[in-house]
């Protein structure tokens, strides 16, 4: 049978996209004190692996741990993720217990496994304007029904109330569902989208696609739950229903372990055990798994924790199979090893930008001048923070990805366009009408916009000074904001440091008015944006398109033309290589470096993890022990 769907239009923007600013803990206060005005001797470094590894065959069973970052935890189960918990840890989880059609990230590489997904690589046809997905047969759900094409309709249905109410988190107007005119069904395994434009299909399959499950419709279509199972969700207001009521059983923690929606699974792993107030998480190896990669292991527990102390404490007791070693111990890595643990760095696909305020009526007119958003850059000493806040774990960012080997990755990203250079920054600020005040701090002395003044809306005897605003959690970010400020100065401009609480900068920082003005520069602690969650190519759409909010309000035409072209040329990636590019000439952020997103620490008898997801997907199901 071959059926139609008719697709949603006209829903509100969601103020977040994908990638929102992440909330992971950084480095610790003894990290950020050896390196005192980075002017001190790296206190510990390097970026390899340490301690034996497993080796020998894998045996079955047993149970593994891991730990949760600081400060986080497994908090919504449903794969239709909202803005609170859209986060990579919730859907880690998830998706250990729901495959997506298309899962993201292989072993140590960026872009999809194919392998361990539920849908066959897509095929693209009239001008890339229609997408074939071949679902695998071999899926079932744990009620031993099939996953069939049914699944995915639901999702679907889901997915456009969820639009429509303003409560999923990875809706952005104009991506899916806006850009789907039609979906079609034909027999059990094949799906259809008829799309409104033509699309790059790496664009698409990456930042598309990448959003789709199958949900059990013969266990979730419902609208309460002692309502029989049907096609509610088949019309627009049914599936507003369905959504709801989906949605709030998430919200109840308490039932995570009881209730039986929650038992029907497609992926390896069933959600066995689960405290709601410490939020730890037991995961069974599902024994109705008929897919690709059944776990080694019979257990997996997720555990979270409040502070670095309390997840070394249970590294020491043995208590966490997977952990991690916060910054401030990186130099008691020996005293781990010899506690049976192996090291690695886990290097994540995000990246670190701090964002600059176009919109400000007081710093704006400084921030939108390219000369000055250089000589800034030219004053971010990565390689210095690198090896002196991160003890070594940390990679290079310049620019909406990191500088790593990445498809995804433009060649001239990989290496520093504006590389730190105190001289460098001097003289773009003199050519463009910049001298020494009695201060000591920069004045204008050639007002106007011709281009060796200081540019529009910049007064004349103007000190060239800005407030940067920071995350006061993490004080290795304190560490690096400092040595910037002292850079800045020494170059002549005047940087002033307003420490506040990530929760109050989430409410002041982005595109003002509406809200309150009184920032320059924004800068978060960990990572500011992150792949893999709904969006694998990094065309820093969601961040400096048209009409963003986390990028401060940049707003160019020209980078909207570029970004619109990475996602409708043809194919190859040659324009979002030049999307990339041009994002990073501009400056459009200030790029600064990423810590190793965890420094990990892996018991010696568990093998499977080494290729490591760049996502931070711990993937379990390729865990085992020795024998």
């Amino acid at each position: 049978m071959v059926s139609n769907q008719s697709w949603l239009e006209g829903s509100s923007r969601s103020r977040k996209g994908p990638g929102h600013p992440g909330r992971r803990g950084a480095p610790s206060l003894a990290a950020a004190l050896c390196a005192v005005a980075l002017g001190l001797a790296a206190c510990a470094g390097g970026s390899t692996a340490h301690g034996p590894a497993a080796s020998g065959k894998p045996r079955q069973g047993g149970t593994a741990s891991y730990a949760m970052p600081v400060g986080n935890d497994f908090s919504w189960i449903l794969p239709l993720e909202n803005q609170a918990n859209f986060e990579p840890w919730d859907e880690a989880v998830e998706n250990e217990m729901w495959r997506p059609l298309y899962y993201p990230g292989q072993p140590g590489r960026t872009g999809i496994d194919y392998g361990i997904s539920l849908a066959y690589p897509p095929s693209y046809s009239n001008h890339d304007s229609t997408v074939t997905i071949r679902m695998r047969k071999n899926f079932k759900w744990s009620d031993g029904r099939p996953v069939t094409n049914a699944d995915v309709r639901f999702f679907f249905e889901l997915e456009a109330a969820g639009a429509r109410s303003g409560r999923y988190a990875p809706y952005v107007a104009g991506d899916m569902p806006d850009d789907i005119k039609s979906v079609t069904y034909s027999g059990k395994y094949e799906i259809t989208m008829h799309l409104k434009h033509s699309y790059n299909p790496i664009w698409f399959t990456g930042n598309q696609l990448s959003w789709l499950y199958a949900l059990p419709a013969q266990a979730w279509d419902k609208t309460c739950s002692t309502c029989k199972v049907g096609d509610a969700a088949a019309t627009p207001a049914g599936a507003k229903r369905v959504y709801s009521f989906l949605y709030g059983q998430s919200e109840k923690l308490s039932t995570y372990a009881s209730n039986p929606l929650w038992k029907v699974v497609d992926g390896p792993w069933l959600l066995s055990g689960f405290n709601p107030t410490t939020y730890e998480t037991v995961l069974s190896a599902n024994k109705s798994y008929t897919g690709p990669g059944r776990p080694h292991l019979s257990k997996l527990k997720i555990i979270s924790f409040s502070s670095d102390t309390a997840e070394v404490d249970a590294l020491r007791s043995g208590a966490v199979t997977f952990g991690f070693l916060p910054f401030s111990d990186a130099p008691s890595l020996k005293s781990y090893e010899r506690l049976g643990y192996s090291f690695k760095p886990w290097y994540a696909f995000y990246n670190q930008s701090v964002e600059f305020n176009y919109t400000s009526p007081t710093w704006g007119p400084l921030v939108r001048q390219l000369y000055l958003r250089q000589a800034l850059q030219h004053l971010v000493n990565e390689p210095l923070y690198i090896k002196r806040v991160y003890y070594g774990y940390g990679q290079p960012d310049y620019g909406v990805a990191p500088a790593v080997n990445s498809s995804y990755v433009a060649p001239a990203l990989r290496k520093d366009p504006y590389p730190y250079s105190l001289r460098a920054a001097k003289e773009l600020l003199r050519a463009h009408g910049w001298a020494k005040g009695s201060s000591g701090i920069d004045v204008c002395r050639r007002s106007g916009s011709a281009a060796n003044e200081c540019g529009t809306g910049i007064k004349q005897g103007e000190a060239l000074s800005i407030r940067l605003m920071y995350t006061t959690e993490s004080p290795s970010l304190l560490a690096q904001v400092e040595a910037f400020a002292g850079a800045a100065k020494a170059a002549g401009i005047e940087i002033t440091l307003d420490g506040q609480t990530a929760n109050t900068m989430y409410s002041i920082a982005g595109v003002c008015p509406p809200g309150p003005c009184n920032y320059g520069m924004a800068a978060y602690s960990g990572f500011f944006w992150d792949y893999g969650q709904n969006a694998l190519v990094p065309t820093g759409g969601q961040e400096f398109g048209h009409g963003n909010y986390w990028g401060g309000g940049y707003n160019s035409a020209r980078a909207d033309a570029l970004i619109a072209r990475a996602r409708t040329a043809s194919s190859g990636l040659q324009a979002l290589y030049k999307d990339e590019t041009y994002l990073t000439d501009q400056v459009a952020a200030l790029w600064f470096p990423l810590p190793a997103q965890e420094l990990l620490l892996v018991k010696n008898n568990l093998g499977g993890w080494q290729a490591l997801n760049p996502y931070n997907f711990p993937m379990a199901s390729r865990w085992y022990y020795v024998k």
